[in-house]
């Protein structure tokens, strides 16, 4: 007898030829296992793609954040920076990831527990996770800053006493003739400082102290040298000592960029200075007070 045959591949005996289950479709048995091996190798790929993204995610995110600053006041606990009131405070930030890299593009805030607040452009992480930040120093007395970086945060003092509060200027104003005719620093500072998002300063001037632009005054404070020599015929009057050699150890209205009329020794105590006192209303520069026609007279 020939093969029985039904039109559907049946071989001898009825039997179902090797790997072949005889249903429509041409389904296999092994079929659903490959589809499940496939299903799980997909599953596997797409969680490591997706903690892959996560850890990356994870890494770039602000694990820490340090404060640089130049000045600190003493203290038992944590850092206090002093500054005179209604006076620019400079510090830095940096910004690192869990791995400790350095982070830039990172937003920086800053809030006070009293009215001390940032003033500028938005501070943003730059070359390399840093980012410097300035602030003005409003209230009297201590506060306590936070600086943050998205969750992390870090926190640090600030000390603010009022102008002209410098035990230093005591001793440089002895046996000084005409002390009244010294100008001081907390009428310098009456001035109503603003910044725009380049950083150039603007002021506007109470009447009392337009009045003595122009007139012959005195001042006293700390040389900041603006040549490269021992003996100075311009250079920066500062109500605070020198800290940093990157920029003023204060705001516009606490240094007087001062014009001799011959050239000075460099001093690093205070000193009084006398000359003609002049003012700018706008400056990319930061210096707003002119002192020409200028001559130490302590010394």
């Amino acid at each position: 007898m020939g093969p029985s045959g039904d039109g559907r591949g049946r071989g001898p005996a009825g039997r179902t030829p090797a790997g072949d289950s005889g249903l429509s479709g041409g389904y296999r048995p092994d079929a659903g296992r490959r589809m499940n091996r496939r299903a799980h190798w997909r599953s596997l790929l797409l969680g490591l793609a997706i903690g892959l993204i996560a850890s990356t995610a994870w890494a770039n995110e602000p694990a820490s954040i340090d404060l640089i600053y130049e000045q600190l006041a003493p203290s038992d606990g944590a850092p206090v920076i002093p500054a005179i009131q209604n006076d620019i405070v400079y510090l830095a930030a940096e910004v690192r990831d869990a791995d400790g890299e350095l982070l830039d593009d990172v937003p920086i805030s800053l809030s006070s527990t009293r009215d001390n607040a940032l003033v500028g452009p938005e501070p943003v992480t730059r070359d390399g996770g840093y980012t410097d930040l300035a602030l003005v120093a409003r209230s009297l007395g201590r506060d306590t800053l936070t600086v943050s970086a998205g969750s992390v945060s870090t926190q640090i003092g600030l000390d603010v006493r009022e102008p002209d509060a410098v035990d230093d200027y005591a001793s440089a104003l002895e046996g000084i003739d005409d002390s009244d005719n010294v100008l001081g620093w907390a009428a310098l500072m009456q001035a109503q400082i603003d910044y725009d998002e380049q950083f150039r300063v603007s002021a506007t001037y109470p009447a009392a102290l337009k009045e003595r632009f122009g007139q012959s005054v005195r001042l006293v404070g700390y040389m900041l040298p603006m040549q490269m020599s021992t003996t100075q015929t311009r250079f920066i009057l500062s109500a605070n000592p020198p800290v940093c050699f990157f920029h003023m150890p204060g705001g516009p209205a606490t240094v007087v960029d001062v014009h001799t009329q011959r050239a000075m020794e460099m001093a690093w105590e205070p000193v009084v200075v006398e000359g003609t006192l002049q003012a700018e209303t706008q400056t990319d520069d930061g210096l707003l007070y002119r002192l020409t026609d200028a001559r130490v007279v302590n010394r």
